[in-house]
């Protein structure tokens, strides 16, 4: 039993351990206008443990215009769920992270895909809707 439940310990940390490390890459910013920005520079911080996924930093600079940088933050992983407190805001697998938030201030929520490719590349793809209709989306590959 005890070897049992190491085995499934170790599996379960290599499931997220995947999505451990920095990631940098380019992309493109398309908002719903049709107005097209490349995005030089992309990037992520990430850490994740069987109980947690913290992105460390991140950001992207799109156009010159178009730039962000995120702050820290960390959600509790509860059964391949994403949690924030006791709000379930997405999933989390070995090839995929999924979640979105939703701001009351303007209506407007946040989704972010991470999925992993078979290369060891993350697809990396962010929409934000205003509430009416997808106003802004990002993708782009990370290495």
């Amino acid at each position: 039993m005890k070897k049992l439940f190491t085995l499934l310990l170790f599996v379960s940390f290599q499931v997220h351990a995947s999505f451990t490390g920095s990631f940098s890459g380019s992309g493109t910013a398309v908002f719903a206008s049709g107005r097209t920005y490349e995005c030089s520079e992309i990037f992520l911080r990430l850490e994740t443990t069987p109980e947690l996924f913290r992105l460390r930093d991140g950001g992207y600079n799109c156009g010159g215009l178009l730039n962000a940088s995120f702050d820290p933050f960390k959600m509790s992983i509860r059964n391949g769920k994403l949690w924030n407190l006791e709000e379930e805001l997405g999933t989390i697998s070995d090839r995929e992270i999924k979640y979105q938030i939703f701001d009351p201030a303007d209506g407007s929520t946040y989704f972010l895909t991470l999925t992993k490719t078979q290369q060891g590349e993350i697809l990396y793809h962010e929409q934000w809707h205003d509430g009416e209709k997808i106003a802004l989306t990002i993708k782009g590959t990370l290495k």
